[in-house]
């Protein structure tokens, strides 16, 4: 029979390193689905017909595009905002779990030291999910032919605006107007949503416990002077 690997609650090392990899890209799953289906329907909205065949910004365009740009980032944040709150919850866990070690006291459960709150964190999450922008964003501007077609696919989102500055005629439109590489300036948008939500996040859970805190300590001093005034 093979014996189950024992779980291990202090990982260092290039484990420790692993384990917070994996976390982070957990993290990003969701998130980068709400990018992939808001470019999807950048790429639909693309499709409605425009009186005019030279202007490829119409203001309706413009407007829905915007729009599946702003929804998912929305969502990116509420989410990373709640990781930072979760990640800070297990970091005062195991803080508890190292202060109890150092009198000798074993903790039980099976805390996991990466997901304990780090400010870095949700700007790692923040680059999972802009991974398929910066791998493709360079292949596309390296060979444009190749691997537009896949970026739009995986990520319209950050390419699908860059058509917006389009002026030349239709008849004289070969690629994109301007450099496929600005589609990499994109990336930015959940790296920056991310990073900051889930501090933001960490740092409302920091003050609802203060809070909590303080009022647990308010309670048990007027507890204490009405023992006294007896």
């Amino acid at each position: 029979m093979v014996e189950k690997k024992k779980f291990d609650p202090e990982p260092k090392g290039w484990k420790l390193f692993w384990r917070t990899q994996r976390e982070c890209w957990r993290h990003m799953l969701l998130p980068y689905l709400m990018y992939l289906f808001m470019g999807l329907g950048m790429l639909a909205v693309q499709a409605i017909p425009s009186k005019d065949p030279n202007v490829v910004a119409t203001p309706l365009k413009v407007i829905l595009g915007v729009v599946c740009l702003i929804f998912p980032a929305f969502l990116n944040g509420h989410l990373a905002y709640l990781t930072g709150k979760e990640h800070y919850d297990y970091y005062l866990t195991g803080c508890l779990h190292r202060r109890n070690k150092v009198f000798g006291i074993e903790s039980g459960g099976d805390h996991r030291v990466e997901r304990e709150y780090a400010p870095w964190k949700g700007f790692l999450i923040g680059l999972c999910i802009a991974s398929p922008v910066l791998v493709f964003g360079t292949l596309t501007g390296i060979w444009y032919n190749a691997f537009a077609l896949v970026q739009i696919i995986v990520a319209g989102w950050s390419i699908l605006p860059l058509t917006w500055f389009e002026t030349r005629p239709v008849e004289e439109r070969v690629g994109l107007c301007v450099s496929p590489f600005y589609s990499l300036l994109f990336a930015l948008l959940p790296i920056v949503v991310s990073g900051v939500m889930y501090i933001v996040g960490a740092m409302v859970e920091k003050n609802r416990k203060a809070a909590q805190q303080e009022r647990a300590d308010k309670v048990a001093e007027l507890a204490e002077k009405a023992r006294k005034n007896k």
